[in-house]
């Protein structure tokens, strides 16, 4: 486990604001100060335990302040530490608080609020809240444990609440640029999630949620709940877990999984894979050569733009392949995806004969008979005008059938046996 704060220290020394505006001999003295109060925070955390699974939050930094607190000597040395400004005279940390630092960090004063804050760790908590010298409430006990989270244990993570929360990302100086790549913990409740720069991973958690992943390689975990998860740019990983979810992939080559429920997938722009998974999903390749899997379930699956490929899996599945007027698309067929009755057999709608492609080859070898099965241990399928019926061990039976709406022909370059 980590057991050094020395990198704090260091970005307070490190703000070009406060070297600018603020004397050396300060400077000093509020970098002892700040070394003081590590010590005592980084004994009151191994005391506790509180960060043993590596990872702090508000309920923690509540413990660590109670642990200060019933310390005599640890209490005495982090009133020293944390110092004062009465009057015009500066004492511990305060010789560099509000005293010209600049940088920033998740969009807030590094120095003056999330350093500051993080100093306050030995003072009372109510609602959740640091309570000032003077009485009045600071920063809450998540936003501390989420900037230590940074510092201490190299993960730079928000936390949500059990309730509505809206979470997002900050600025950052660039002496912080490893702490763009964030993780958002929802928690309980509706949340809302917008992360920005970085390579971000959101857990939704429970309830009815909302989030985007902004720039860079980011994955989304809806968990729980009927969610909306959207990657935008860079190439995303998007989970959406239990309910009804709604996935957009944005630019970039994404990967969507449906999870359990009835979901509905955006592929947008890039070659996406979208899997539905579980459930009746709807999934829509958009633009690029996107891979769109159904799962289990009666899944509707439309092609985009681009070369797409399309598998529905279990269930009755339909087939929309109008919006590709350009590209080939190809329908992936294994034995046991459609069925021989109306109510299982695959619909597939704008297949074009001469461009698009019907992949057979989980079959193993076959041929295109013409009007009645090769039979005789031979793999073939023939196509009647209606539906293409497919003998896959060759014993002159139909093992599965799929209908093709306004194809009047078929031809063996329109199939990819094995």
């Amino acid at each position: 486990m980590p057991t050094t704060l020395e990198n704090l220290v260091a970005a307070v020394g490190a703000d070009p604001g406060l070297r600018a505006q603020t004397s050396a001999a300060d400077i000093r003295g509020g970098l002892a100060a700040a070394t003081t109060l590590n010590r005592v925070l980084l004994e009151a955390i191994a005391a506790s335990g509180v960060n043993d699974d590596g990872l702090l939050t508000g309920a923690d930094m509540e413990q660590v302040s109670h642990a200060v607190f019933r310390n005599p000597a640890a209490w005495q040395q982090f009133i020293l530490g944390h110092g004062n400004d009465n009057g015009s005279v500066e004492t511990g940390f305060h010789l560099v608080q509000n005293d010209g630092g600049s940088m920033q960090f998740k969009g807030r004063n590094f120095i003056n609020t999330v350093a500051d804050a993080i100093y306050h760790y030995g003072f009372d908590v109510a609602n959740g809240r640091y309570v000032n010298e003077d009485g009045a409430s600071n920063e809450t006990t998540a936003d501390v444990a989420g900037w230590l989270n940074f510092f201490l244990n190299g993960v730079n993570v928000v936390h949500g609440s059990e309730g509505a929360d809206t979470l997002g990302s900050g600025s950052y100086s660039s002496y912080f640029k490893s702490a763009r790549n964030e993780t958002f913990l929802a928690g309980g409740g509706n949340d809302r999630v917008w992360a920005s720069d970085g390579n971000d991973t959101v857990r939704a958690g429970t309830g009815k949620d909302t989030a985007g992943g902004g720039d860079g390689r980011d994955t989304l975990f809806g968990e729980s709940g009927d969610d909306t998860l959207w990657g935008d740019d860079g190439g995303d990983w998007l989970y959406g877990g239990l309910g009804d979810d709604v996935q957009g992939a944005g630019n970039g080559k994404d990967r969507l999984y449906g999870g359990e429920g009835n979901d509905r997938m955006h592929g947008d722009r890039g070659n996406d894979r979208l899997s539905g998974d579980a459930g009746n999903d709807t999934l829509y390749g958009g633009d690029g050569a996107d891979r769109l899997e159904g799962g289990d379930g009666t899944d509707s699956l439309y092609a985009g733009e681009g070369r797409d490929v399309l598998t529905g899996g279990g269930g009755l599945d339909r087939f929309y392949l109008w919006e590709n007027k350009r590209g080939t698309d190809t329908l992936v067929f294994r034995a046991g995806d459609s069925g021989m009755t109306a109510d299982t057999i695959d619909v597939v709608e704008g297949f074009r004969s001469g461009s698009d492609k019907i992949d057979l080859r989980a079959y193993g070898p076959m041929a295109l008979a013409q009007l009645d099965y090769l039979g005789g241990g031979q793999a073939s399928c023939y196509y009647d005008g209606t539906y293409l019926r497919i003998d896959g061990n060759g014993d002159g039976a139909t093992d599965m059938m799929v209908s093709f709406r306004w194809v009047s022909t078929m031809a063996a370059e329109d199939f990819l046996f094995g």
